[in-house]
């Protein structure tokens, strides 16, 4: 049962990052409300048995972020807001740009108004590090800023939106900027997964990891768990002002290097193939300063990459489930398949 440290409303609460804040908000005390397309609570705990223990404090919401009245239902009585209901990949955006883009904007922009006439004060919700995309490593928040791709210019106007919000209501908005998000628990993303379970499921299938280029490039590997703490974290701190917070580790990893962490784990010889880049732009190295992360949130990530990949092994050892998320993909990294999953073929 909640301790009485206030009620708050998660958007996407049944998304990869969502589920994890939602259990994080639970455990720590929060009565917490999900709005999200997904569906009744019943659904979403048949797919996340870990869910059901919390159904005292977790009331879920079938609803749109973009329809006022469904918005107005889940903000009653809520203290602080959680906003990370929009598509996860820049691969949705490609696929329908108009939709996906007016669900970033529009959701948002409604989730905060509603806020703001129910008298919240602070209102977390997630950007993303591509905003970054075109700056040397590490990335700081201060950089100038030219969004490569809708999803992440979708994002950027968020974060204005937000900053006028603040600025003209007095309401405390914080803009978290996840890097490379993994998580023990994203079957059903398929292909368009975090390369993390992508090669996990790969190598435990007994194929041969595809990467894009020479494999030289590099991402910040931050663990589920450690994001959906940040996010708390935003909530709590006293005072902070409106800005943006990078989340990740403040360690680069090559795709070389992952895969070898992954076949250690999985006791096999490492291996990779190497194929073209089937994406404009791509990244050649994403790495987050998380000094002011360590500053505003005293956040700092737990989870060593080594560690989150034993994570990632055993839980798809235990549920099978790589079997079923590599099957007919021809390989999730191989470029043809990414290039039909871009296409929506």
């Amino acid at each position: 049962m909640a301790d009485g440290r206030g009620k708050a409303l998660v958007t996407g609460g049944a998304g990869m990052i969502g589920r994890r804040l939602v259990r994080h908000l639970a455990r720590g005390g929060y009565e917490v409300v999900v709005l999200d397309l997904t569906g009744p609570r019943s659904e979403v705990a048949r797919r996340n048995p870990e869910l059901r223990s919390m159904a005292r404090d977790v009331r879920w919401i079938r609803g749109d972020t973009r329809k006022e009245s469904d918005v107005r239902a889940a903000m009653a009585g809520v203290g602080t807001v959680f906003h990370l209901a929009a598509g996860p990949s820049f691969v949705h955006y490609s696929r329908s740009p108009v939709a996906e883009t007016s669900n970033a904007i529009t959701g948002f922009l409604t989730v905060l108004d509603a806020a703001r006439h129910a008298g919240v004060r602070r209102v977390v919700h997630a950007s993303t590090s591509a905003v970054y995309e075109g700056n040397p490593v590490p990335y700081r928040e201060d950089m100038p800023l030219s969004p490569p791709d809708l999803k992440s210019l979708a994002k950027r106007t968020t974060e204005d939106i937000a900053g006028i919000y603040a600025a003209r209501y007095g309401m405390t908005t914080i803009s978290l900027r996840p890097f490379s998000v993994y998580s023990d628990d994203e079957t059903e993303k398929g292909p368009l997964a975090n390369v993390v379970s992508l090669f996990v499921w790969a190598v435990l299938a007994g194929r041969t990891p595809v990467l894009w280029g020479d494999g030289r490039q590099t991402r910040d590997f931050v663990y589920v768990d450690d994001v959906a703490r940040a996010f708390a974290l935003a909530a709590e701190v006293p005072e902070p002002a409106t800005q943006p917070v990078n989340v990740g580790t403040g360690v680069e990893t090559t795709h070389r290097e992952l895969v070898r962490l992954i076949a250690a784990a999985c006791g096999v010889e490492a291996e990779f193939r190497f194929s073209g880049v089937p994406v404009e732009p791509y990244a050649s190295r994403l790495l987050a300063d998380t000094t002011r992360a360590e500053k505003v949130l005293g956040f700092r990530a737990e989870t060593a990459l080594a560690a989150g990949v034993a994570k990632v092994v055993e839980q798809a050892r235990v549920s099978g489930s790589y079997g079923r998320a590599v099957t007919g993909l021809a390989l999730a990294q191989e470029p043809p398949a990414f290039s039909d999953a871009l296409r929506g073929e």
